[in-house]
């Protein structure tokens, strides 16, 4: 069951409700974002600079954004497996 994050959630410092889980999938809608807007960048300043600069910068844009995006997935799907962890061993405890 999905939880929603409210306000009030983010500034409780007893923490008995993690906020993190919810801010995880914003966070990555907005590195993505970035990132399309950083590929974007590059491609308008390697046409700037010529025809071919912009062919290789759509390529090599290209496979610099799904790296950045393949490296933030990895890091933020570590984040979920220890809030994972720490569900399960409460179930267990």
């Amino acid at each position: 069951m999905e939880e929603k994050a409210t306000l009030a959630d983010i500034f409780d410092f007893s923490f008995t409700k993690f906020v993190t889980p919810i801010v995880v999938k914003i966070a990555f809608i907005v590195m993505m974002v970035f990132a399309g807007l950083m590929w974007l960048a590059i491609i308008f300043g390697g046409f700037a600079d010529g025809f071919w600069s912009g062919i290789g910068a759509i390529i090599f844009g290209g496979l610099a954004f799904l790296m950045l995006v393949l490296m933030y997935r990895i890091m933020f799907e570590l984040v979920m497996v220890i809030f994972a962890i720490k569900k399960n061993t409460d179930r267990i405890s």
